[in-house]
């Protein structure tokens, strides 16, 4: 810091001559002690005063530029502050986004998920599961696999807006609206039927994406909830089905163990039976083929439908020998006549190799390849595509022949159809009965036909209830016929067939 000379000197000076002063004063000695003493103090301070407005001035100075130095430090350390804040909320906000996104599809994840449930205020949670994923993957490799789950997370954002990625081939949707019961049914209804109308690529081929999908809505949805709902999908095999609490699941339970108990001793006691209902050929009106249908008689002599008992059969053991048991009847039946026979499997008995080589066993033994007839549900195919299509190639070996049941029901896809090389076209129920008062059904049906015959396969009408709809099913040109118009299931009594 520099001085002011001029001004150090000028108080010098005057401080010189105070002293000088003071100096010739004392000498002169004066009498008045008191005043002496008070002009020696009053001299000595205006002497000292010049040094201490000189030393206060130097002090403001070096004060005003250590305050300059602090405002522009502080200054410069409110700026790193600012930024270091922001780089800490740009990366914080990066490492969210990392953390919540899923890096394949670029959806949200399910962490994403249930931050959102937790925080925003939503009526439903749809899992959507891609049902067929798996057997494309298997067939396409893990690099299409991946392509599709792109392509459909795609398809998903463009219809859903809170579309996430769960994992593997789960996703999920969080619906904003508050839908009635009723209005989520069309919801899910719409999804589905949109999907099945979209074509995905895998590779230069086009693919359908089968879907299921669980449903939970109201105030307390929850994800294990919804997951739940989805399981259920799969077990009875729907597209969709929604949670519902239940109270009585412990006696549900005890339930099935004994239903499970009662289907076990009918089998070891000969009281699981066939049915056959007829098939007439529209053209003659003669019986030519019939259906078998598995009943079970308990011990009152009662006969139970197929739908009492068959889904606690599928869960356990018996189920595959069940099967077994009612091709051995329907062959041993049928051995050395004329009409052919139907028998209907499902995935589990063309995924079950031992199921697959007692079938052989049984049709060779019998000598009845040449009339039975596999029916396989369209939805069995799909979901089931490449081992269906390998049992389907290796009945046709065998001389046997292939039915698509309930076609027309939910995904028809007509180039896979082709290229199975199918037998029969069954036309499903529902739209059969449907005929008689819609015209954009029996438009449809007409259309089926016509597909039929153009790949050499046979149409088969199920439900025909009435004598209107049996001319009308003729008028269409479909091939057979089936129904209680026709004839209901019976016990083998080929005299009365």
């Amino acid at each position: 810091m520099k001085v002011d000379t001029k001004k150090f000197f000028a108080a010098l000076l005057i401080f010189c001559a105070t002293v000088i002063a003071i100096a010739v004063h004392d000498y002169k000695q004066a009498d008045n002690v008191l005043f002496e003493t008070a002009a020696k103090t009053l001299l000595i301070f205006l002497g000292a005063l010049p040094f201490m407005l000189l030393y206060r001035n130097i002090l403001a100075r070096h004060v005003d530029v250590l305050s300059d130095e602090m405002d522009a430090t502080s200054e410069k350390l409110y700026e790193t502050t600012n930024l270091l804040e922001e780089k800490v909320e740009e990366k914080t906000k990066e490492l969210l986004d990392e953390g919540f996104k899923d890096p394949l599809t670029h959806l949200p994840n399910r962490h994403r998920l249930l931050f959102d449930m937790d925080r925003y205020h939503y009526h439903a949670l749809i899992i959507i599961e891609l049902h067929n994923f798996k057997e494309l993957t298997h067939f396409f490799g893990n690099s299409i696999g991946d392509s599709l789950l792109q392509q459909f997370s795609l398809w998903l954002t463009r219809l859903h807006y809170n579309a996430y990625r769960l994992g593997n081939h789960e996703f999920a949707l969080l619906i904003e609206q508050d839908y009635p019961h009723q209005e989520l049914i069309v919801y899910c209804d719409t999804t589905i039927d949109e999907l099945s109308r979209h074509s995905f690529t895998a590779g230069h081929e086009s693919v359908s994406l089968l879907v299921r999908m669980g449903v939970d809505a109201g105030e307390k949805f929850t994800l294990a909830h919804a997951d739940e709902a989805l399981h259920s999908a799969n077990q009875f095999s729907k597209s969709y089905m929604f949670y519902e609490p239940r109270s009585d699941t412990e006696a549900q339970y005890y339930k099935n163990v004994q239903a499970a108990a009662e289907i076990r001793e009918a089998f070891h006691t000969g009281r699981i039976m066939c049915y056959y209902q007829p098939i007439i050929s529209t053209v003659t009106g003669k019986i030519e083929k019939y259906e078998t249908l598995a009943r079970l008689m308990d011990l009152n002599a009662a006969i139970i439908s197929p739908h009492d008992f068959l889904e606690v059969a599928q869960k356990s053991r018996l189920y595959p020998q069940i099967t077994q048991e009612i091709i051995r009847q329907a062959c041993d039946t049928f051995k050395g006549r004329n009409e052919s026979f139907s028998v209907h499997l499902c995935a589990l008995d063309i995924m079950n190799a031992t199921t697959v080589q007692i079938i052989e066993e049984i049709i060779i033994r019998s000598d009845t390849a040449n009339q039975i007839i596999f029916e396989l549900s369209e939805e069995d195919i799909y979901e089931n595509y490449i081992p269906a299509s390998l049992f389907i190639q290796h009945a046709k070996r065998l001389g046997a022949k292939v039915a698509i049941d309930n076609f027309g029901s939910s995904y028809s896809n007509f180039d896979k159809i082709i290229h199975l090389e199918v037998d029969y076209l069954k036309i499903d129920g529902s739209l059969i009965n449907k005929t008689m008062h819609s015209q954009r059904h029996a438009q449809i049906i007409k259309s089926i036909a016509s597909f039929a015959n153009a790949i050499g396969a046979k149409s088969i009408a199920e439900n025909v209830e009435t004598a209107e709809i049996l001319e009308q099913v003729k008028n269409m040109g479909i091939d057979f016929a089936q129904g209680y118009h026709i004839g209901k299931p019976a016990p083998c009594c080929f005299e009365t067939l």
